[in-house]
């Protein structure tokens, strides 16, 4: 092997964490999709809309912002 094989082999540090920040994301997606509870959960909001919060629930909060 010479230097020049070891260089086509390095990643950056940046590109591998990104990779494993992906890999992470997956996975959980994955659990997400297998919960048995998850079309149970979704319902709730259709047979129970009377009990979801709207706008005018919360009227001070922004979302993806910190409170």
């Amino acid at each position: 092997m010479t230097a020049r094989d070891l260089e086509r082999l390095d990643v950056q540090l940046a590109d591998l964490i990104e990779a494993l920040r992906i890999q992470a994301g997956c996975l959980a997606e994955q659990a997400h999709q297998m919960d048995p509870f998850d079309a149970a959960f979704a319902r709730l909001a259709c047979e129970h809309g009377d009990r979801c919060s709207t706008p005018d629930t919360y009227p001070t909060w922004t979302p993806r912002r910190a409170s």
